[in-house]
Formats: C-alpha cells, structure tokens, sequence
C-alpha cells in the first residue's frame, strides 16, 4: 500500500509549514532537509495518513499551530500521532518488503526524546516513510500504542549496532509495528 503525493497535498504542506514556523520549536534538525522542508514532509505524511485511514486530508488541517496539537488523527476515538521519515531507498525498499532487520541501520523507528512527553495524548503512533530520492509516494510501515512505547523503549543515544542516533530517542524495533489496519 501506499499514498500518491499531489502537487496539491505539496503546495499545502509548504504553505502549512510556512505558517507554522513561527510557532513551533524542532526538537532536532537533518542535514539533508531545512525546517521547512522538514515539516513539509511531516505534513505531507499526516495527509496521506489521513486518505490511507479514510478521511480527507484537507478538513483536517488545523485552524492555527499557536501550540503543539493534541493528535494529528482522532479515528475511532482513538488519537493518532503521524510520524514520517525519509529513508535512502535501498533502506527504504527493505522496511517496505518487511525484510529489514531490527539491528541494522533503518531497522527501528526512533522518536525523539523530546517527544516522549507528547505520547501521553496519543493512543497511538502511526509511522510512514517516503523514499528520499522519490518523494511522490508515502508508505504506511506501521503502528505502535504509546503506553507500549514509554513502558518498553526508553531513550537512548545508542543504536544495537554501538554507533550513535542522531539525538537520544526511543528506538522502536520494526518488526514489533502492528498494521494500521487494526485501527480501522
């Protein structure tokens, strides 16, 4: 499964991310993307999770981004929070075909340390990637409830390999993710 990208979804996902720059403190930076760019990825996620869960992407941007929000989906009655990666595609092809491996480089999901505190509002996580040299598609990895999260995965600084992440975060094993088709 996966998600077409529109040039509309990318237009309003810059837009977005333009408004709410002011607003919003990053918890951690990239060297492949600016903050907007960034963002605009992490808004084009929450879109195309929004259509993957049968909603409609445009009704569900918010009004202001003046503080962090409660859920990106409510479904159910159950808040789900949209995180989106982009990963190299040879990585990426592996996590999609679940043949990735948990200790390898890209085999585990990482939320930042600084997000941790946020999970208490979610009921869920639900992680996407794009294929960073083809960003027209998003797919759909998989879910995890947060209190499995923040009982399970503390922050580390350290992946299985002995190198280090990026920035201290709770490393969520690939392997472990349901199918989002459990919240349908």
């Amino acid at each position: 499964m996966r998600i077409f990208i529109s040039p509309e979804m990318k237009e309003m996902a810059l837009k977005e991310s333009q408004r709410r720059d002011a607003y919003i403190k990053h918890h951690f930076e990239v060297n492949h993307f600016t903050g907007v760019e960034r963002d605009s990825v992490g808004f084009c996620g929450e879109f195309a999770a929004v259509e993957l869960l049968g909603g409609n992407w445009q009704t569900n941007i918010r009004e202001n981004y003046h503080t962090i929000d409660d859920f990106d989906i409510i479904l159910n009655g159950k808040k789900i929070d949209v995180k989106t990666e982009t990963v190299p595609r040879k990585n990426a092809l592996k996590i999609i075909n679940k043949s990735i491996q948990d200790d390898e480089l890209y085999g585990r999901r990482l939320i930042n340390k600084n997000q941790l505190a946020l999970l208490g509002k979610y009921d869920y996580v639900l992680f996407g990637l794009f294929i960073r040299e083809e960003m027209d598609y998003w797919y759909p990895i998989g879910i995890i409830d947060t209190k499995t999260v923040l009982d399970k995965y503390p922050a580390t600084i350290y992946r299985p390999d002995g190198n280090r992440y990026p920035f201290p975060g709770s490393p969520i094993p690939t392997s472990i993710l349901s199918d989002y088709k459990i919240l349908l």
